[in-house]
């Protein structure tokens, strides 16, 4: 029975089982596909499997994700043998005809803990102790005999059937597991969108930063933070540096951009986009400020002593001598004359340089202009050339339509837009990657059509490219396209038909005297096999590259070899039958061909006859050269 077992990746241990039907499509849309497979990596359809007899085979149907076999892109329906390593999405799936067996012996990799794991990660579910017996089928117990009395009351109890799986932790030194999941140092979220939150870090383990839950460690809910944002290092002694991996919004300590990694303290404020955080180091010791004593509890302590004369001494309460002098009060301090004086010609000075230095120039008022909302939603836009929006000042609305590349790239336009305030926006943007993925969908599903796929080069033009078989295919696949992509006025059609290109290059080559060479055309490569003059290297090599700038022609190659003489001409043997020649002075002078006689110098269809030798005839038209061999 044939299987596809997950060896790696985030499906790992998955098993799709092909028993049951003749075609199976494998994808994460519950809706298209029969073997489901729930992971972000894999597309709705990722693939087809078909099987024909005791053959499967395989057809990749994801253009944004290709599916690999033994880490190699495949042709359409490829055959799969037992043994194949299938690369979907992310995973690594292997096609086997043996089920996957349980590991119950082998033990799992223990995974290293992190602030996201789950303290009870590592329990096991506790086996529930037996079912107590009614108390009306137990039998009373015996009493005991003399001599053992003393030994049954050094016995523990026995366990009852209530008993907690915590009853023997108290005999233990410590605890199997932590169950406050403490760690050394702790990442506080303190502002933006994920405030509150607090995640464990360890020493010695690096974490990556960002939005990306497939390969950050550490996950913010942000737009405004990177899909890899920033990287955070936490050696074996407790140093944390800090690296930016080249952000949009960049990655600032203390109120400023780092450009290299930087070593960060418990003190230091760390933003990434609108998400502010800091690293509290829990194993530090705590600093104590000290506040001098407020005149309330000054007064509380004078009002005690008074009430204390009458104590013991060791009860009386002394303040340092310190405390008891006389504060300094500078108001009543009286100031020399001399430092009046310098004060006042110093402040003089100061007032003839200031009038002195702005006198030379005119003084304007300055309004500082706010940028208009106008202003702010072009500047948001611009960076989307095919976007175009009309903005209602009156009720503060904007409309968007036009065209963007990706999904990525409307998100970001949206953001951009969402940090105006008091702005309603309505869109009608169109995702040119979501047009052309559909209709490379519909185009992969038809058997002569294939080859072709459409694409968008920039926002809002698209481009319809490939290779059929026959120019009626290439009008068929034009009209279908004309009727059904909805944005037909935008489509420029590159789609090349091999056999019209085939007999363009061949009329190239013999308009050019190089009949000999023929050509083959394969997805826009031409082949070209043949013999042609050895004094004619340089214009074939001509040819050649005139044949290489032909539109829809990819690449050029040629095993074309030279010759010398009549070798390079066009042989006709197979349409012409020689019965016999007459030989006049040890040199051919007549020929019997197709059951006429023809002497040199007369036409055969056309063809002038140039020579007649011991096994070849030579003939020769609008200065192409041909052949025909009778002896071979």
């Amino acid at each position: 029975m044939p299987y596809l077992i997950a060896q790696e990746g985030p499906l790992t241990g998955l098993v799709l089982d092909l028993e049951d039907g003749e075609e199976w499509i494998v994808g994460r849309d519950p809706d298209e596909a029969d073997l489901l497979t729930d992971d972000a990596t894999v597309s709705r359809k990722q693939l087809r499997i078909t099987k024909s007899g005791d053959e499967f085979f395989l057809k990749n149907l994801s253009r944004t994700s290709p599916t690999l076999v033994n880490d190699e892109p495949i042709q359409p329906n490829v055959p799969l043998t037992f043994g194949d390593r299938v690369k979907i999405g992310e995973n690594i799936f292997l096609f086997t005809d043996e089920p996957a067996q349980p590991a119950e012996e082998e033990t799992p990799p223990k995974k290293e803990a992190s602030g996201y794991d789950n303290i009870f990660g590592d329990l096991e579910e506790p086996e529930l102790p037996p079912e107590p017996e009614p108390l009306e089928s137990r039998a009373p117990p015996a009493p005991p005999e003399e001599g053992e009395l003393e030994e049954e009351e050094k016995a523990p109890p026995p366990k009852s059937a209530y008993d907690t799986i915590f009853e023997d932790l108290e005999a233990e030194s410590e605890m199997p597991f932590n169950l406050l999941a403490e760690t050394p140092l702790v990442l506080k979220v303190i502002g933006g969108p994920n405030a509150g939150a607090e995640i464990g870090l360890e020493k010695g383990r690096s974490y990556l930063l960002g939005k990306d839950s497939t390969s950050c460690d550490i996950v913010f809910q942000d737009l405004s933070v990177s899909r890899n944002h920033a990287r955070l290092n936490i050696s074996s002694d407790g140093i944390i540096d800090l690296e930016d991996l080249g952000s949009k919004n960049s990655t600032i300590v203390n109120g400023s951009p780092i450009t290299e990694k930087q070593i960060v303290t418990p003190q230091d404020l760390i933003a990434m986009g609108t998400t502010v955080f800091l690293i509290i180091d829990r194993e530090a010791a705590q600093e104590t400020i000290f506040s001098p004593a407020l005149p309330v509890f000054e007064a509380a302590i004078t009002a005690e002593k008074g009430a204390g004369a009458a104590a013991t001494p060791e009860e009386e309460i002394v303040l340092p001598e310190t405390e008891q002098k006389e504060e300094f009060d500078w108001k009543r301090e009286k100031i020399p004359s001399k430092y009046l004086v310098f004060a006042g010609a110093a402040a003089a000075i100061f007032l003839i340089v200031f009038i002195s230095f702005f006198s030379l120039f005119k003084s304007e008022n300055v309004e500082l202009a706010e940028k208009l909302p106008r202003d702010a939603i072009k500047e948001a836009t611009e960076h989307y050339p095919g976007v175009h929006y009309a903005y209602n000042p009156a009720a503060s609305k904007l409309f968007l339509a036009g065209h963007v590349l990706t999904a990525v790239d409307f998100q970001e336009l949206l953001f951009n837009l969402d940090q105006l305030p008091n702005l309603t926006i309505e869109n009608n943007i169109i995702i040119d990657e979501g047009v052309s993925k559909s209709m490379n969908e519909v185009l992969s599903s038809h058997p002569d059509w294939q080859n072709i796929s459409v694409i968008a080069s920039e926002p809002g033009h698209f481009i319809a490219h490939g290779y059929v078989k026959t120019a009626q295919e290439a009008a068929g696949a034009a009209e279908y396209l004309s009727l059904n992509f909805p944005y037909v006025d935008l489509l420029q059609n590159q789609i090349v038909a091999e056999d019209l290109l085939h007999t363009q290059v061949q009329g190239m080559l013999l308009t050019n005297g190089f009949g000999a060479v023929t050509s083959q055309v394969t997805n826009g490569s031409v082949l070209l096999v043949g013999s042609y003059p050895g004094d004619e290297e340089g214009n074939f090599k001509d040819v050649v590259d005139k044949i290489n700038k032909l539109q829809g022609v990819s690449s050029v190659r040629s095993f074309a070899i030279a010759v010398k003489g009549g070798h390079a001409s066009i042989d006709l043997t197979r349409q012409y039958a020689v019965t016999g020649t007459a030989l006049q002075d040890s040199k051919g002078y007549n020929a019997i061909i197709n059951g006429r006689i023809y002497t040199i110098g007369q036409n055969l269809d056309g063809m002038h006859i140039i020579s007649i030798g011991s096994d070849t005839i030579f003939l020769e038209k609008d200065g192409l050269k041909y052949k025909i061999n009778f002896t071979r």
